[in-house]
This record gives structure tokens, C-alpha cells and sequence, in this order.
């Protein structure tokens, strides 16, 4: 058998460990899991903590419908922030819970409402703050914009500088009725109507009956009040229509190909006009590959601009 002495062993554990520390330095090296045990629920996001940390860039990172950060376009965001000296706060909403830290799973009971996502952005934009962090640029990817964008129009939250939304939704509830329909074959309005008799007899924690279908699971568990959080008519699920009412710093970035939020561009022209969209030629919802390079090189500059 091989054996190597000690001193040699020594030898090349460092060297290997240096190697990976040069090959990742900026990215894995510095990656450590963050968990906010505050209040219940346990959050549970990943910190890559870049050179200039806390001091310098720092990025909030949420991903979209029922999503986590370890995602494609999440990950991708990470890294090339990272590169560019920008350290990341990607974080996973809880969506009920406790320590969330992969996908949600449909065949489980839905008890999380939309409107959870504002207090636990709250509770890591304070988090961040407390750690330091004062250049704090929001980043938000499809529904996560939508929520981060409604996050800040509830809260005035002042730590966040500036925000950046990638392909956030719109929103009409003609368009919403449609939808569901095509999806789940069922009428929005009646299921939507029995949620809301439920909550208004005091048992919103209770399970729809049967299955029903909520965002991109098809024959689920929900209960009302999680149902309704989602569906019922509210004209600030639209992000342009939030967005008109910000007064801070923003940028949306939308892809031409975009098939899930389609005729965004033209959206934010027609009822946010004054806010910065950025339109990348043949990127779809996710932006893979060189597409989100371009999409970190548009945000980088928007993010070191002045104010």
C-alpha cells in the first residue's frame, strides 16, 4: 500500500486547499448558509461574501413561483455578481416551511400566502443592515420582482438602494380567469368566491375541498386564506402598475423571447414610462447561458450609476 509521510500529506492538503481558494475565491469559497431563527418560520438563504463585503455592492436575490435558489438563473446571478465584486444574498421564502431549502413539492398541503414574502424580506433586508451592508441592491427574477416590488411600495423599506426585476409579471383579472382555466379547468371566480366565504366564517386555515389547482400545481391541497392570497383581485399584482409608484432607483430587464411575461417592455412604456427597461434581443423567461452575462453587465452598470 502507498504511503505518504506526513509531512508530504501536509504539503499537498494545503496546496490543493490554496488551489481551491484561487479556483473559487469570490464564488463557493466564500459561500456560507445563513439562517434567521428570529421568528418562525427558519429562513434559510446562502451568502457569498465578496471581497468589499459588507462595505461595498451587496445583491438580495429572490427567485420566482414556488422556485429556490438553486436554480439555474439563480445561480448564475450569483456567480457573475460575485465576479464583478458583488456580494449575494440569495434566499428562499419559506412558503410555510420551517428551513426551506429545495423545491416546494405539490403534493404538499399549501398553508404559505403570498403576502408572507414582504415579511420575510423584511426580516433579511434588516439581517443585512445589521450586518453592515448599506449599498443593498434588491434582485428579484419573475414572481420574486413582482413580490420585492410590492415588498417596498408596503414598506418604504429605506436599507434597499436600489431594485432590479427580472422579467416581473403582469397582471389583468380577465387575463388571470383565462389562465386558470386553460391551466386547471376550473372557474376562478367560484373557487375564489368559496375561499373567501370560508375566511369570512373564520376558517381560512382549513383545506379547500377537493383538489384544486394553485399556480403551478395541478390537483392540490390549499387552504383558503393561501388560495385567496393568490388569486383574489389586487391591480398591484400588475408590476408596472406598482412600479409607477416607486420613488427609488429601478431597472426591469425583460428578454424579446419571454414567452411567460410577453409585451413586457411595451407594458412598462404604457403605465410606467418613466422607469428604465432594458429589452435583451433572443433571451426567454430564464435568460441562460450568454444571455445572463448580459443581463449582469446591464444591472452592474445600473447598479454603480448614480443615483
Amino acid at each position: 500500500m502507498f504511503a505518504m509521510k506526513t509531512s508530504s500529506y501536509r504539503t499537498v492538503v494545503t496546496a490543493l486547499f490554496t488551489l481551491l481558494v484561487l479556483c473559487f475565491e469570490g464564488t463557493a469559497a466564500f459561500a456560507e448558509e445563513i439562517q434567521l431563527k428570529d421568528l418562525q418560520p427558519t429562513l434559510s438563504g446562502r451568502l457569498l461574501r465578496s471581497a468589499t463585503w459588507p462595505e461595498g455592492d451587496v445583491a438580495l436575490i429572490l427567485h420566482g413561483t414556488l422556485s429556490h435558489r438553486d436554480t439555474e438563473i439563480i445561480q448564475s446571478l450569483e456567480t457573475l455578481l460575485g465576479d464583478e465584486g458583488v456580494s449575494t444574498l440569495a434566499i428562499n421564502l419559506s412558503l410555510g416551511i420551517d428551513n426551506r431549502r429545495g423545491a416546494f413539492a405539490c403534493d404538499s398541503l399549501h398553508t404559505h400566502r403570498e403576502d408572507d414574502a414582504g415579511q420575510e424580506l423584511a426580516r433579511w433586508s434588516r439581517w443585512l443592515f445589521n450586518e453592515g451592508a448599506r449599498n443593498i441592491t434588491a434582485v428579484g427574477h419573475s414572481r420574486g420582482a413582482n413580490q420585492l416590488a410590492r415588498y417596498i411600495e408596503d414598506s418604504e423599506d429605506h436599507h434597499l438602494k436600489r431594485l432590479v426585476l427580472i422579467a416581473p409579471p403582469q397582471w389583468s383579472w380577465e387575463e388571470s380567469r383565462r389562465a386558470y382555466m386553460t391551466r386547471h379547468n376550473g372557474a376562478l371566480e367560484d373557487l375564489l368566491a368559496e375561499a373567501e366565504t370560508r375566511i369570512a366564517a373564520g376558517k381560512g386555515d382549513t383545506a379547500m375541498p377537493g383538489n384544486v389547482g394553485l399556480l403551478y400545481c395541478d390537483k392540490t391541497q390549499a387552504t383558503a386564506a393561501s388560495f385567496a392570497s393568490y388569486y383574489r383581485r389586487d391591480p398591484l399584482r400588475d408590476t408596472p402598475t406598482v412600479l409607477a409608484q416607486l420613488p427609488m432607483p429601478m431597472l426591469v430587464i425583460a428578454g424579446s423571447d419571454d414567452q411567460i411575461a410577453a409585451g413586457l417592455a411595451a407594458a412598462m412604456a404604457e403605465r410606467a414610462p418613466t422607469v428604465s427597461v432594458q429589452e435583451i434581443d433572443g433571451a426567454d423567461h430564464f435568460f441562460r447561458d450568454l444571455y445572463a452575462d448580459e443581463l449582469v453587465e446591464i444591472a452592474i452598470d445600473f447598479m454603480r450609476s448614480d443615483p
